[in-house]
């Protein structure tokens, strides 16, 4: 089995050692193939994917997280490409997306609304990309959190 001691964080590119714990999370994980994981950057503080230290940055940078487009929620959107067919989840309110074309729509709607919320993306060949995390306001999370609640209730985005 390859080695799952050290870890880079998809936002911060810190490279981290695992502790036990997580380690004991990854381990069966990993042996069963389940190639999306997310665990806590020491470093950061935020929730990141599991990226082997090994891969290729390239790879990692593929794969880095959108911040969640709906009103009150601070958290992260990842491509789901092991289900089918695939699509962009949110693990914190559970919103998905099974069309790119619609989680742009809302980045921008977002970003529209609150104006503090276009450091979470960079606009790159007419697409929003994830942006860099030390771009988005220190209190991000609290401003967030004070936003109105979203008036869409189904969890399925488009």
């Amino acid at each position: 089995m390859d080695s799952i001691n050290n870890a880079r964080c998809q936002l911060c590119k810190e490279t981290f050692e695992l502790d036990a714990k997580q380690k004991q999370f990854i381990a069966p994980l990993v042996a069963k193939g389940q190639r999306f994981i997310m665990i806590e950057c020491p470093s950061c503080g935020s929730s990141t994917q599991y990226v082997k230290a090994e891969q290729p940055l390239v790879t990692a940078m593929q794969a880095a997280n959108y911040r969640c487009p709906i009103s009150q929620c601070a958290g992260w959107v990842d491509l789901i490409d092991e289900q089918s067919p695939p699509f962009w989840g949110c693990g914190e309110c559970g919103s998905v997306w099974y069309e790119e074309k619609n989680l742009q729509k809302e980045i921008t709607v977002i970003i529209n609304s609150f104006p503090y919320r276009a450091g979470s993306y960079k606009k790159l060949n007419g697409e929003w990309i994830p942006g860099d995390l030390h771009s988005e306001p220190k209190d991000y999370e609290e401003l967030v959190a004070k936003e109105p609640a979203d008036e869409h209730d189904k969890l399925v985005r488009g």
